[in-house]
């Protein structure tokens, strides 16, 4: 989320969800509509997001996109 304010709108398509977080993850965003929007694991470079990092049409979307193409990278 570099470079991005700390509210953002995003692109959600569905209704499902995590509702816990996995053992070593830390929660990253959330919204109304789900607790936990993005999540990374505390020590590798796992990464869970329930939103659509892809969609550049939204407020923000190629800086999202850019950004997830950078850590995919790495």
């Amino acid at each position: 989320f570099k470079g991005l304010p700390k509210k953002s709108i995003v692109w959600e398509s569905h209704n499902d969800e995590v509702t816990k977080l996995p053992i070593n993850f830390i929660r990253l965003a959330e919204s109304e509509s789900c607790k936990i929007q993005a999540m990374k694991h505390k020590n590798k470079p796992f990464y869970g997001l329930q939103f659509h990092p892809e969609v550049e049409h939204t407020e923000h979307g190629e800086l999202v996109f850019q950004n997830f193409i950078k850590i995919c990278e790495k």
